[in-house]
């Protein structure tokens, strides 16, 4: 996924919890369960070829707090989309005057390749293998 793909994804969230909001008021949830990156998750075959690396701790599923983004801090506003070569961010500004960085924890290796590769089964694999990290 393309930063600009992110950043329209992303956007595209804040604009339905900025629309939900008042129907989730009423039903805030303080926490929810998910999945960390539940493409690593690889059966038997694939685990003997490309390892099992951190592959359960990537696919087990966690109980994580949600963010309230209209109300943390007074409100965050977005300032800054930024990253490196394998991650994405976002900065924030809270009415606190506070800046607040969010960071992708999947990384994603596309950059680093050379464009030819970007959309083959090499970055698949190069992907696949960030189950090495924890």
């Amino acid at each position: 996924m393309d930063a600009k793909s992110f950043l329209r994804i992303f956007l595209s969230w804040i604009l339905l919890a900025v629309a939900a909001a008042p129907a989730w008021s009423q039903a805030r949830q303080d926490s929810t369960r998910t999945v960390t990156a539940g493409n690593y998750a690889a059966g038997g075959l694939h685990r003997f070829f490309f390892g099992a690396h951190y592959r359960d701790l990537w696919t087990t599923p966690i109980k994580v707090e949600v963010l309230d983004l209209a109300s943390f801090a007074g409100g965050l506003t977005p300032l800054k989309r930024g990253g490196g070569f394998q991650t994405k961010s976002l900065r924030f500004e809270g009415k606190d005057g506070r800046q607040y960085a969010f960071r992708s924890i999947d990384k994603d290796p596309s950059k680093i390749l050379p464009p030819e590769l970007r959309d083959t089964l090499a970055k698949d694999i190069l992907q696949d293998q960030i189950s090495l990290a924890h």
